[in-house]
């Protein structure tokens, strides 16, 4: 398990060093060098003590490395989302929160990425305006996974399925820079929850 989250890390490194992130690049490519079993020079994380963890921060959010088993998670530290794991975020959301990383001074935006291909393959496909994504967001969708997309709770009313879908269409609809993804998935989930 760990030579595979060091492979992960590492390549998560090389994409970042891609975009001329060195400052986080090369941190976490030792990181990962060391979950590999190479040995980095007598650097903390190449020690096998349990329950370690590695941390990179930007200004937008602070991403964590379980050593363990090479799960990954970031803690939003500013923005509409500040204080939330990415993990809980909806694909929405985690537009919103890309957006609001990319213009952001610092390497958010590449950190935001870097975890997005680890944690949702895929995403730049299914994020890009004129891609298959909305065929692709056409598939069967369950009244929970309805909810979470629209960002309510079960059982909401008419109303704010209604109300949601208004506020998200306005923020995601492809001729507003959002995807034929997302704006897709967004009108599936109103129409999962207003059949009757």
């Amino acid at each position: 398990m760990r030579r595979t989250a060091g492979v992960g890390v590492m390549g998560v490194a090389a994409f970042i060093g891609m975009r001329g992130a060195f400052q986080i690049a090369v941190p976490l490519f030792l990181l990962g060098l060391g979950l590999f079993g190479v040995p980095t020079g007598g650097f903390a994380w190449n020690r096998k003590s349990p329950g370690q963890r590695s941390r990179v921060s930007t200004s937008m959010l602070s991403m964590e490395l379980d050593h363990d088993s090479g799960s990954m998670d970031g803690e939003i530290l500013a923005g509409t989302f500040a204080r939330r794991k990415l993990s809980e975020l909806s694909a929405a959301e985690l537009a919103q929160f890309h957006r609001e990383c990319s213009r952001a001074p610092d390497q958010s935006g590449a950190l935001l990425e870097a975890w997005l291909d680890r944690a949702r393959p895929g995403w730049r496909d299914a994020w890009h305006p004129g891609s298959a994504g909305a065929a692709r967001a056409e598939t069967a969708m369950s009244r929970e996974e309805a909810y979470a997309v629209l960002g309510l709770k079960p059982g909401a009313g008419r109303d704010e399925i209604r109300s949601a879908h208004r506020r998200l269409m306005k923020e995601f609809h492809p001729d507003r820079g959002g995807s034929d993804y997302l704006a897709a998935k967004i009108n599936r989930a109103k129409d999962v929850l207003l059949q009757d």
